[in-house]
């Protein structure tokens, strides 16, 4: 007699992006934000020094803070999405078409994202 083996799910790849971006929100977001808020208090104007449309052009025409800009977006939006699907069912709605509405909104916004950094990236934008 052959063993019943379980099923495979793809539940924990998804879970995993939930706990990975629960630690980003926590933890590197706050960072960001204190980085950002330093950045508008040092400098005079929006139009001079780093929060200026040439230097944020600049710092991501770099590939590494790019591709580390593009996995924070990544992360969050998964993490909030999920979050998001999964309130719905605490609300009683089961509908398999917020599922998709969540993981599709999620893969778009960061697909979106990420075509915007190759465009400043090739120097497009």
């Amino acid at each position: 007699m052959r063993p019943i083996l379980p099923t495979r799910s793809d539940e924990p790849i998804f879970w995993l992006m939930f706990g990975t971006g629960g630690m980003v929100a926590a933890w590197v977001l706050p960072a960001v934000m204190v980085v950002f808020i330093l950045a508008g208090i040092c400098s005079p104007d929006v139009t001079t020094g780093l929060l200026s449309f040439a230097q944020a052009k600049a710092i991501l025409g770099n590939w590494f803070l790019a591709l580390v800009l593009f996995g924070i977006v990544f992360i969050l939006s998964f993490y909030s999405l999920h979050r998001m699907y999964h309130s719905t069912h605490d609300f009683n709605i089961h509908s398999k078409i917020f599922w998709y509405v969540c993981y599709g909104g999620a893969a778009a916004l960061s697909f979106i994202v990420l075509g915007l950094q190759i465009l400043i990236y090739c120097k497009l934008f």
